[in-house]
């Protein structure tokens, strides 16, 4: 059963930044790199969201992905899981 996946308005905010960061490099990358982070989103984190570790920041209850766009552009997706209403908060 999937999961409801929540963005918050900050890490709206992040992808809006990170959007506008990649376009200012080539539209092709950005789109490539946000169908990525989409399948991410769709699939990884509403399907199966407890397959990433616990944040090492922070620990329980918030887990992360590490989304790397090159070798020095990363972007760590923090997300947090309840079971019981089967909703991903981002």
């Amino acid at each position: 059963m999937r999961y409801l996946v929540r963005i918050s308005p900050n890490a709206q905010r992040q992808m809006d930044e990170l959007a506008a960061y990649l376009a200012a490099y080539s539209l092709e990358l950005a789109e490539g790199h946000f169908d990525r982070l989409d399948r991410v989103i769709s699939v990884q984190l509403a399907e199966s969201p407890n397959i990433w570790s616990f944040f090492p920041l922070t620990g329980p209850p918030y887990r992360a992905f590490l989304f790397r766009v090159s070798r020095r552009t990363k972007y760590w997706i923090v997300y947090s899981v309840d079971e019981a209403a089967r909703t991903v908060t981002w």
